[in-house]
Parts: C-alpha cells; sequence; structure tokens
C-alpha cells in the first residue's frame, strides 16, 4: 500500500477555512460546478494585475475576471496604421517618480522623453497665441483668490463666476490637471486648487511608451497565464463575513466562483451603476464614497493625414486648444518622426457632443474643429485615415477616469477602505492627489490593496 505524504497543517487548515466559508454562502445562479481561489480580483486593468502578480508572487490562488476581451483596461493601443501605436486610452507615463518606472525597467521597455508642451491656444480671432505665461498668471492669481475665500466646497464654475473671471481666464484654468475631463460646474473647486498644488509639486516630465502603452498590462498578464480570465464580465457580488461568491458570464453561460477575499478594480462609472450587484448592498459610507466622485468624459480621435501640414503652416506648433480648453490637438510623435497623425484629445462638454453624434458624425465635426484652425489647407483631401474612441459609452467603464465633486474632499480615501477584510477596492479613484486619474496611481492602489491583503491574511 503506497504512504499517504504527511499533510502540511498549515495548508489543511487554509483548505478547511475556505470550504467553511463557501459552504455558508448562497447559491446566486445555476452553471458549473463553483471553483475557488484565494482571492478573486475584479477587473484586469493595471490596478488588478499588479494586486495579481504581487499576491501570485506571495504564494496565494488568485483567478482575475476581466470583462473585456483584452487586458489593459483604459491603456488600449492601436498598432494600425502605425506600428510605433496610437494610444486611444492612457497616453503617457506623467513624471520621473511614477511607480510603474519599476515595470517600464524589469521588462525592458522603451520610453523618450516628451519636450515640455508650449500651450497655444486657437481663439475667435482666428489666431494662434502662445499662452503658457498667461496660464502661470491667470492660475496664481486665481490661488490666491481662492485661499482668501475659504469655506465651505462649491465648483470652480461658481467660484470663477465670483471672481468674475474673463472668458480666457476661464479657458485656462478650467484646463488644470486635475480637471481635464470635467466642466468647472461639476468639479470640487478644492480639488483643483489643492490636489493641483500637489501635482504641480510632484509633476516634471512626460514619457511615451514607445511601441505602445499597452506592452505593460500585457506583460503582466503574460506573467498571470491562465488566471486572467477575459469576456468574463462580474454580474453579482454576494458577499459576508466569510467571503463571497462571484458570479460572472462566461462562455454563453453562469459561472459561480468563490473566494475568501475579493478586490475590487471597477471604475466609478460601472460601481455607480447598476451592471455588478453587491448583495448586501455596499455599506452607506461606501456608496457615499462612490457618489462623492464623477467619472470624466474623454473621447480620443485620430486623423492621419498624407503629411504634416500642420508643422508647416504654424512653426514651432506642437499643439492646440480650442473651444474654451475642452478641443485640444497635439502631434503624438516628436522630432518629425512617426506617421503624420494628429491626435484630438476631446474633453467634458466636447466629448457629450461627439458621443451624442456618434462616429461617423462624430469623426466629422472632429475634423472640422481642424479645418477650423487651417481652413485654406485642405484637410479633407489630406485625410488618410481616422479613429474614434468613445469613453463615455465604453460599456466597462462608462468614462474616463474620476474627477472629485464638491463636498468629495475625504471620497478616495473612504473608497479604498476594505469592508471586513472580505472586499478590498483598488483602481485609480482609490488613489490619494496627486497619483489619481494616471496609470501609475491605479498601479499603486493594486499594489496597495494587495499588501493589505497579505496583511490581513498574516
Amino acid at each position: 500500500m503506497t504512504s499517504m505524504p504527511p499533510i502540511d497543517r498549515r495548508l489543511f487548515l487554509k483548505q478547511a477555512a475556505l470550504l467553511g466559508a463557501a459552504a455558508g454562502l448562497p447559491a446566486c445562479a445555476r452553471g458549473p460546478r463553483p471553483t475557488g481561489a484565494d482571492v478573486m480580483v475584479i477587473g484586469a486593468g493595471i490596478a488588478g494585475l499588479a494586486a495579481a502578480r504581487d499576491l501570485v508572487r506571495a504564494g496565494l490562488e488568485v483567478v482575475v475576471l476581466e470583462a473585456r476581451d483584452r487586458v489593459g483596461g483604459r491603456i488600449e493601443t492601436l498598432h494600425e496604421p502605425a506600428a510605433h501605436g496610437l494610444e486611444v486610452g492612457a497616453q503617457v507615463i506623467h513624471g520621473s517618480r511614477a511607480d510603474t518606472w519599476d515595470l517600464v525597467r524589469e521588462y525592458g521597455i522603451e520610453t523618450r522623453a516628451l519636450k515640455p508642451w508650449a500651450t497655444w491656444g486657437f481663439g475667435r480671432e482666428r489666431g494662434f497665441r502662445r499662452d503658457t505665461a498667461d496660464y502661470a498668471r491667470v492660475h496664481d492669481a486665481l490661488l490666491e483668490a481662492f485661499h482668501r475665500s475659504r469655506g465651505d466646497d462649491t465648483t470652480l464654475g461658481d467660484f470663477l463666476t465670483r471672481q468674475r473671471a474673463a472668458p480666457h481666464d476661464q479657458d485656462l484654468i478650467a484646463r488644470s490637471a486635475l480637471s481635464w475631463s470635467a466642466e468647472p460646474d461639476e468639479v470640487s473647486l478644492r480639488a483643483v486648487f489643492e490636489d493641483g498644488a500637489a501635482w504641480d509639486a510632484y509633476f516634471d516630465t512626460n514619457y511615451q511608451v514607445v511601441g505602445g502603452y499597452d506592452q505593460i498590462p500585457a506583460r503582466i498578464a503574460g506573467e498571470l497565464g491562465d488566471r486572467v480570465r477575459r469576456s468574463s464580465p462580474v454580474r453579482r457580488i454576494d458577499w459576508s463575513g466569510d467571503g463571497a461568491a462571484i458570479t460572472c458570464d462566461r462562455s454563453g453561460g453562469h459561472e459561480v466562483l468563490r473566494a475568501r477575499r475579493v478586490i475590487v478594480t471597477l471604475p466609478i462609472g460601472i460601481l455607480q451603476g447598476s451592471s455588478v450587484e453587491f448583495a448586501p448592498a455596499l455599506p452607506d459610507w461606501k456608496r457615499g464614497a462612490i457618489d462623492g466622485l464623477r467619472m470624466g468624459r474623454v473621447v480620443v480621435v485620430h486623423f492621419q493625414f498624407g503629411d504634416h501640414f500642420w508643422r508647416n503652416t504654424v512653426r514651432g506648433l506642437p499643439g492646440w486648444h480650442m473651444r474654451g480648453g475642452r478641443v485640444d490637438f497635439w502631434d503624438p510623435h516628436p522630432g518629425g518622426t512617426g506617421a503624420p497623425v494628429l491626435l484630438g484629445w476631446i474633453t467634458g462638454a466636447a466629448a457629450q457632443e461627439l458621443s451624442d453624434l456618434g462616429r461617423e458624425a462624430g469623426l466629422d465635426r472632429a475634423l472640422s474643429w481642424v479645418e477650423e484652425a487651417f481652413p485654406r489647407t485642405g484637410v479633407r483631401r489630406r485625410l488618410v485615415w481616422s479613429s474614434l474612441r468613445d469613453w463615455l459609452t465604453d460599456p466597462w467603464s462608462r468614462g474616463s477616469y474620476s474627477f472629485t465633486r464638491p463636498g468629495g474632499a475625504g471620497a478616495r480615501a473612504a473608497l479604498a477602505i476594505p469592508i471586513r477584510d472580505v472586499l478590498y477596492f483598488a483602481g485609480e479613484a482609490t488613489s490619494p492627489p496627486p497619483h489619481y486619474q494616471t496609470v501609475h496611481g491605479a498601479y499603486r492602489s493594486g499594489r496597495r490593496a494587495a499588501r493589505e491583503v497579505l496583511a490581513a491574511i498574516g
């Protein structure tokens, strides 16, 4: 008779605890026999992938459920028609101190520093102007007024109205780094100036990922292998103090997976909707944190032309903004390299306009904005190819990235707090200023959630 191997007491206790937790959870859907893991990660964006990698390296059984048929979340790169990659989601690595430099070095990914962009505006006088100095002047004056008038948090728009800011000055300040995708009457005044000050202290240079930002999540997912389950949108999370049962769509049916702990990296746009049900419902304090934020609006367009006509028309023009700072175009390939492409970063109400029009009419409207800036250059006959990425209607994000609503100063910290050692939360929205809205902020939040889980396990 073959002898039995010695029992690992810690492993036995761990497995018994997981089985006991699973036995106490309600069945929530019919489907294949439930399977389990130590930790279930919801979402294979950079936050979920970072958390999963750290937990796997610590020896835990991890499953990552991703609704899309790809990894990366709001990192997405087109590799046609430009082999060097066209970013339709996250654009650059923000700052020389970003946490994601660890990944860049580990994977040997090539980057290049982008020269500081001189800010050019295109105004009603149908001309371009450099307004970098104007921005500093307006910002400093309004910052001083903000500190003089500290009171209850309000919107940036209300503050600008009370300060009787000129339209041009309002356009400049509305392009604040942490309110790109929000309109002035939506975003928290405190977030613009206080979080903005933290951003100014942190930021130095933008860096482009040569060959596509999507290399980073792809490399992490490659390490995780079949632990990452794509095309598996989560529909329901039944949770209690003992663990959770997660129902997802998979292969045309439902699957129930069980875990002692769950890391939720769903964007604010999904948490505020009804596509994922929590049973029981999240506590009021967590719902309050979610409601203290809002998902921004961004549509990304690309136009490839036969030549770099904008470089020849206005010397030194790296890009320009118009329409109240909500329409930005820039040349994503520095130094004259790469395809003759203009990238349009369309935000706020302008993004809503394109989204409402739909892809074809939206592209036509965006191209008309390029024509407005270069009226006698034959923009349309030069056009070779175009794309439009509408993040507002994306079913798995419902927006671009989070911004803070008036009164939501503590929302991000509260959103990051675990619930009963079962539900943990990560994603850019859980990152403190100045790191929310960034890839590196999402990455560090995933690693933070993994540390919390490991600390709880002891």
